[in-house]
Order: C-alpha cells, then sequence, then structure tokens
C-alpha cells in the first residue's frame, strides 16, 4: 500500500481525509524535521498539501503578521519541495482554493477587500505555480484542486454554511454582504476526501481541477431556507464581493463519473432539524444555461460579415456586432446594430449573451490573448475564429494551422531557431528526403545554407510533389538506402561529408505483418550506410524513435538494433568521422499518425477512433524536432544517442478533443464524439524515452544523452550475423526471436 503525508494544519477535511485514505500521516507545519523528509524509505509516497496558515486569522492580518503569513503560505511549501525524494513521489495534491479565480476582477479601492481575499489568493495562485513548475521539472504526476466553498467544519469561521448553523442555533446576529444576492457553489469535506481517494487511487492526468457541485445557490435563498429573522440580518457595505462562483467541473465528471455529491438540502436539514417542504433553488454553471437572447460578433470587418452569414445559415442568433473602431460603431450591416465594447458591457447587464465570436484575423498572439482576457471576464463562451478560410468551408487543415497553435494542442512553447554555423561547408545527403521528417530537414538545411543538399527517396510521385517546393536548393535522387551503386556514385559525385538517415519503414501495423521488408529496410539499409560512411570518413546521424528505447514491436526492434548497428561502427571506428544517434517521439501531424486520423474523422463528423482514453504519446512540432536533429551536430559530445527533451506525455484522447474544438468554433452543429477501439498489438499504453538501462545526461534544456553499460560488440555482432542468415532463408519466427535477443545486449 502507497503512504500518504499531509502537510498542515489539523483540520476536519485532515480528518475526513484520513478516514478515507488508509496509512496517512499527518505532518504539522509548524514543527517539521526537514531531516526525516531526506530519509525517506525506498516506498512512493503520496504528499497533500493542506492550509499552512490559519484562515481564522487572515481577517487580522497585521504588518506584525506579513512574515509569519509569507512563511507559512508559500516559503514552508518551497522547503518541503527542495527537501522531497524525487525517486520517491507517487503524486502530489495542493489544496488551493476557488478564490484564485477573483484575481482577475478589477479591484480599483483595495480598502474594500477587508478580508484579504485578495492577498490569501495571491499566495495560493503562487503556490499553485510552485508546485506545477515542480512537478513539471521532475516528471511528478499532480493535482491542484481549487476548493470552493466547503462546509462540515463548525471551527471553519469562512464556512458560510457552518456559520450560518451556529448563528441558527445560537440567535447571534449575521452580517450580509452584497444583499445576499452572491451565487456560491457548496461542497461537503466529506466529498473532499472521497475525491481526493479517487485521484490517489487512478491515474488521472495531471493538472488543475475545480472541485464543488457545479451548482450554487443564493445565499439569500440559504438563510430563508433555514429561516433567519431579518432582524438580526447586519448588512455590511462597501466590501469587495465576487458575485458568482460555481465550480466548472466538466473536467472533474471526466474522471469521477456518476459521482454522488452530498446534499445540502439534506444537511442543514439535519442539522438545524428543518421540516418544512421547501426546497432549496440550485443554479448550474453556466455551460449548462441554455436559454439566451443571442450571441455577438467582435469584429464588424470582412470576416465578421462572412461569419454572420455563415452563422445565419446555422440558425444561430446573432444580436449585435462589436468593433472598437468609431467608424463602424452605430452603423447597421444585414439589420443587426454595430456596437462598442463599452456598451456591450453595460448590454450583458440587461441581456444573456450566449457566445462571442472573435473574427478578427489579423490579431497576433499576444493581442488575442489579451483580447481572450478582457472577455472572459464578462462572458463565459468566447470562440476565436483564427482563419477566413476556415470560416468559409468549415474544414480543419493540419496545413494551414499555425506553429503556435499546434504549439498549444500539444502544450508545448515554442523555440527560436539560430545559425547553425557547421553547416556552411556541409555537402550533406538526407536519406527519406520527401518523407515527414526527412523533407524538414531538407528545408532546414536550406535555412541554415548547407554548401549542397543531396535527397534520395524511393517514392517517385513523392519527389514529383517536392521538387518544386525544396526552391530548386535541394537535388533529389529516385533511390532507396538499398541501392548501394547509386550511393556511392551520388557520394563520390557531390562529395558528401554528412548523411542524416531519416529514410525508415515507420507505421507500426504495417510492420507487424511485413517483417522482413522492415528489417530489409530500417536494418539493413541503416548498415549499408554504417559502411559507406566508414569507408568513405563521413558524419553519419540516424534518426531514431521512441519506440527503440523498450521496444515491443517490429517497429522498436527494427529500430534499436539500427541503433546498436550505429554503436557497434563506433566501437570499431578507427577514422575520425561521428556516427550520432537523435531518438525522439512523435512529430505532430506526420503521415499515417493518429493526429492525422483524428482531424479527418473529425471534418468527416465522424467519431474519433481511440485506442484507449488513458493512452499517453510524446509529441512535438516537425520544426522543432528537425531543427533539434540539426542542433546535435554542434554540440561537443559525440558519438552518443541523443535524446530530444520531449516535455510530458500527452494524453491522446484530450488531444483529440481539442481538435474537436477547434472544429466547433467553426462548425456550430459539430458535436465531439469518440469510440475505443483497444490497444494494437504490442501497442503500449504510455511510451517512454529512456531505457531503465540508459542513464540521462542533460546538454541543454532541448538535448540529453544517453549512457548504458558497456556495449557488447562480439556479441552483438554474432547474433546479427544469425539475423543476416534467418532473413535469406525467409524464417520470420526466428527473425522475431533475434531481434528480442540483440535488443536486450
Amino acid at each position: 500500500m502507497i503512504k500518504s503525508i499531509i502537510f498542515g494544519k489539523k483540520s476536519k477535511l485532515t480528518e475526513s481525509i484520513i478516514k478515507k485514505i488508509k496509512d496517512t500521516q499527518v505532518i504539522s507545519i509548524t514543527d517539521i524535521d526537514f531531516q526525516k523528509i531526506k530519509l525517506q524509505n525506498k516506498n512512493k509516497i503520496n504528499y497533500i498539501f493542506n492550509n499552512f496558515y490559519p484562515s481564522h486569522k487572515l481577517n487580522d492580518l497585521n504588518s506584525s503578521e506579513y512574515q509569519k503569513f509569507v512563511e507559512l503560505s508559500l516559503l514552508r511549501l518551497a522547503q518541503i519541495l527542495s527537501n522531497l525524494k524525487i525517486t520517491n513521489i507517487n503524486k502530489i495534491i495542493y489544496t488551493s482554493s476557488a478564490s484564485v479565480y477573483s484575481l482577475d476582477d478589477d479591484l480599483k479601492n483595495p480598502k474594500l477587500d477587508s478580508y484579504n481575499r485578495k492577498l490569501y489568493a495571491s499566495f495560493k495562485y503562487s503556490a499553485e505555480k510552485l508546485i506545477e513548475n515542480f512537478c513539471y521539472s521532475n516528471n511528478v504526476n499532480f493535482y491542484i484542486m481549487r476548493l470552493f466553498n466547503t462546509y462540515g467544519d463548525e471551527n471553519d469561521q469562512f464556512s458560510f454554511i457552518d456559520k450560518l448553523i451556529k448563528i441558527k442555533k445560537t440567535k447571534q446576529n449575521l452580517t450580509l454582504i452584497n444583499n445576499g444576492f452572491s451565487l456560491r457553489d457548496f461542497i461537503s469535506l466529506s466529498d473532499v476526501a472521497k475525491i481526493y481517494q479517487k485521484f490517489l487511487k487512478n491515474n488521472y492526468p495531471s493538472g488543475v481541477y475545480d472541485v464543488g457541485t457545479g451548482q450554487g445557490t443564493l445565499i439569500k435563498n440559504l438563510i430563508n431556507f433555514v429561516n433567519i429573522d431579518n432582524k438580526k440580518i447586519i448588512h455590511k457595505k462597501n466590501v469587495i464581493e465576487i458575485s458568482r462562483s460555481i465550480a466548472d467541473i466538466k473536467k472533474l465528471q471526466k474522471n469521477l463519473g456518476g459521482f454522488k455529491f452530498q446534499s445540502l438540502d439534506s444537511y442543514l436539514r439535519d442539522k438545524l432539524k428543518i421540516k418544512n417542504k421547501n426546497k432549496l433553488n440550485f443554479t448550474k454553471h453556466n455551460y449548462q444555461i441554455t436559454k439566451y437572447e443571442g450571441s455577438v460578433i467582435y469584429g464588424a470587418g470582412f470576416a465578421g460579415k462572412e461569419l454572420y452569414l455563415n452563422l445565419k445559415e446555422k440558425k444561430e442568433k446573432i444580436i449585435f456586432f462589436v468593433d472598437d473602431d468609431p467608424k463602424k460603431q452605430n452603423t447597421i450591416f444585414q439589420d443587426i446594430p454595430v456596437i462598442s465594447f463599452e456598451d456591450l458591457k453595460k448590454i450583458n447587464n440587461q441581456k444573456t449573451i450566449d457566445k462571442v465570436f472573435i473574427a478578427i484575423p489579423s490579431l497576433k498572439k499576444n493581442k488575442i490573448e489579451m483580447m481572450n482576457k478582457k472577455l472572459n471576464k464578462f462572458f463565459f463562451d468566447v470562440r476565436y475564429l483564427p482563419e477566413k478560410k476556415f470560416i468559409l468551408n468549415n474544414k480543419i487543415n493540419l496545413n494551414d494551422l499555425k506553429i503556435d497553435q499546434i504549439n498549444s494542442l500539444i502544450n508545448r512553447e515554442q523555440i527560436h531557431r539560430k545559425k547553425i554555423l557547421s553547416f556552411k561547408n556541409k555537402n550533406v545527403l538526407v536519406t527519406g528526403a520527401v518523407g515527414t521528417i526527412g523533407h524538414e530537414i531538407c528545408r532546414q538545411l536550406v535555412f541554415q545554407k548547407a554548401k549542397k543538399i543531396i535527397g534520395i527517396d524511393h517514392s517517385e510521385i513523392g519527389i514529383y510533389q517536392k521538387k518544386n517546393e525544396l526552391e530548386k536548393k535541394v537535388q533529389l535522387y529516385l533511390s532507396n538506402i538499398n541501392d548501394l551503386i547509386t550511393l556511392n556514385k551520388l557520394i563520390k559525385k557531390h562529395k558528401i561529408n554528412l548523411i542524416i538517415h531519416a529514410a525508415a519503414y515507420k507505421h507500426v501495423n504495417i510492420l507487424e505483418e511485413n517483417i522482413l521488408s522492415a528489417v530489409n529496410n530500417n536494418i539493413f539499409g541503416t548498415k549499408n550506410l554504417c559502411e559507406i560512411s566508414r569507408k568513405n570518413n563521413i558524419d553519419l546521424i540516424l534518426i531514431s524513435t521512441d519506440k527503440a528505447a523498450k521496444p515491443t514491436s517490429i517497429l522498436g526492434y527494427t529500430k534499436r538494433v539500427s541503433e546498436q548497428l550505429i554503436e557497434f561502427y563506433n566501437i570499431s571506428n578507427i577514422k575520425n568521422n561521428i556516427f550520432n544517434i537523435v531518438r525522439f517521439g512523435n512529430v505532430f501531424g506526420s503521415s499515417g499518425s493518429a493526429i492525422t486520423k483524428f482531424i479527418d474523422q473529425i471534418n468527416n463528423n465522424e467519431p474519433v477512433s481511440i485506442t484507449n482514453r488513458k493512452a499517453t504519446r510524446f509529441f512535438m512540432t516537425i520544426l522543432e524536432a528537425c531543427y533539434l536533429v540539426l542542433e546535435t551536430t554542434s554540440v561537443k559530445i559525440k558519438n552518443k544517442i541523443f535524446v530530444l527533451n520531449m516535455g510530458k506525455p500527452i494524453n491522446i484522447y484530450q488531444v483529440a478533443k481539442k481538435i474537436g474544438l477547434l472544429k466547433q468554433k467553426l462548425d456550430l452543429n459539430y458535436k465531439f464524439k469518440h469510440h475505443e477501439i483497444g490497444l494494437r498489438k504490442n501497442e503500449n499504453l504510455h511510451e517512454i524515452l529512456f531505457d531503465r538501462n540508459e542513464k540521462k545526461h542533460k546538454i541543454n534544456k532541448n538535448i540529453f544523452y544517453v549512457t548504458r553499460k558497456r556495449f557488447d560488440g562480439d556479441k552483438f555482432i554474432k547474433f546479427y550475423n544469425k539475423l543476416e542468415a534467418a532473413y535469406k532463408d525467409g524464417k520470420e519466427t526466428e527473425i522475431l526471436s533475434i531481434l528480442k535477443i540483440i535488443c536486450k545486449i
């Protein structure tokens, strides 16, 4: 059983967690022993971080308490994280607060925040980012739980429900803000504990979760329900109060399924012995509200008008255009008035705005973010339509997606390419030159101003299609890596001094049924290039795959043996030429990839085929992967397996959903659907970049290299010769057995 440790003050939440989660230890934050944390045993441990600073002291926070508040709110957390043993961490849960959503609200007069909620929220948000950064950096699963209004702790002075019960029982006065018209989402502490238990037990995606019921009730209705005497109510004015705070539990529900929350109605009836038949009225989160007046289009230019005509056909009700250009304001297009943003804010208080469509294709990324931030303060459903051509045909085209859009889909930051001076004097041969990787490498070699770029490929139609695209700066030849006559001729003719080997059969399912072809191309073809490189003193870079790290498929076996061939030629090489390997995961949108299939299915309004909803894969853009391949030529370390930093693995299902959202922005009638087809033969649920026998070393933030136990070249060549013999006899079963043996050398 995995042990759990709770850091923080003893509370009802802590007690509830202990009841639900066995083998749990509570460590008080005031007398924590960092030495003990450092000397953790070898077992995996779950860490739960609850509130360190007592919430009841927030109201009395003054200058003398600031240091202690900062220390307990943030610094102590940083100390704990720095003392944790990374290898022992199973999962981390951080108990945050829904108060962080108030940080986006304008606070023109800080004096109005008499309860220090902004201060509390800012430290909660900082702690969230600290946890996030720590976990992403160390590849640790984490859950940031933004708790909404909890109840079930009579000592919690911030719990309105428990305060209400206490006031009702003692007949004290009730201080009321905003005349009771604030909407709040209330969740019991026992439900929170159950949710924590489920998250620790199951492998849900890391990230931020709203923890509430997804429905709220007016404070005024609660007061009426428990029948507080109006004479006992003191109205407090000039205090900042968020009018609406209801959890968005879509993300939570995906994981928890049919989780049943404790009834607030029943809880109050039980505590206060309420016998009347009145029911509490609840309001669901905005995403579930269907009644609306209409939608608006932000941008009254050409794209906005084209969008309006498109939406009109789909029966979407548009009630206003919004534009920042004074010349367009107060005009009319097809009976729809054009108004300013300030007018829209005023109207929003009178009418329900369903959606806001941003139809300004010229907006840059930073402007889009600013626009979204501005609109999200006032409207729940804001949609950005990136390209006019998308609007017109309702199709997602992979080639039309901008690099920042792709990086957003796979949660990566864009890297900036630099000039690699070493290519100035390089004559480069690229194998598989019209494939996804090979073609991009050729394009980037043009950018790097390589002296000469030669490409070979066995695809006649591919060469025909790509010839003009490569700006005549790349000479393409119809050949393959087993055509030794053509290879030798090209190398001598063009005085090649670097080969980038991107040619490979890579489709997992197809290779399982074509073992002989896979071995011939991926392994024997690589050996040919090794021999040519050694003979002519040429540097060689092999493009490998994450499937070679711990191979389970024909693709993985053949690519791992290809890596070993490079290692063998390294140890037997007497010349100064370099044999490097560059290993990385999936590139977004490569030919035949799952992403391409998803887009086709989504464009055709078909259910997306998911192998398994929990399956994860590594992703980066083609541009980034190919640039980093080229960058390995300039690092000082040579003759190694280089592994590109792929970041955290991405849930395939979530990527498909994000693409579905792109489609939804273009086609309002589109609804994302999927079905699970199950993992294919020899397919992994989760992929890895490093074998357990490989030790990784960091070169820079983008590139690692690995070291392994001593490579047994004699044993390798012995079984390699057996592989060649089995291939000549066409013995597929024997070939598979030999491949598995070689991969373990």
